[in-house]
């Protein structure tokens, strides 16, 4: 076999490699857009509504919070530059809910709630002037 036919067979071989992979990846990425072709009448699930309260070295923002009844997440964001904030629910009538929402030394905390209507206040234990109202209004 001469250099010149050498040459030729290993960039036949190249040219071959080359088309393989093009087809491959062509096929691979069709794969991964199947999915989202089949999907065309997708099952909408509700959206969830979010309270965002921030915790601020002088208390919460907002200092209160209105909404209707319902299903809704309340996210908690810990900017008071202290490691451990221990919280909690509290019905203004009632007294203290069993609701659990300290996390030590996270920042952010998220959990989801469907109280019924009423006032309540969100406090934290540490400082007990630290106060965010949420009323909860019938639908």
């Amino acid at each position: 076999m001469s250099l010149v036919s050498q040459v030729q067979s290993h960039r036949l071989r190249l040219l071959l490699l080359l088309i393989l992979l093009l087809i491959s990846g062509t096929l691979i990425r069709a794969r991964w857009k199947a999915p989202e072709l089949r999907s065309s009448n997708p099952v909408q699930s509700p959206q969830l509504e979010t309270e965002l309260v921030t915790i601020t070295p002088t208390g919460f923002e907002p200092v209160e919070i209105t909404r209707s009844q319902g299903r809704f997440m309340l996210a908690i964001d810990n900017r008071s530059g202290l490691d451990e904030v221990d919280l909690y629910v509290e019905r203004e009538t009632v007294g203290r809910l069993n609701v659990a929402l300290s996390r030590k030394g996270k920042l952010a905390w998220r959990d989801t709630f469907d109280f019924p209507p009423g006032h309540y206040v969100l406090r934290a234990a540490n400082d007990q002037s630290w106060r965010c109202r949420i009323a909860i209004t019938p639908r």
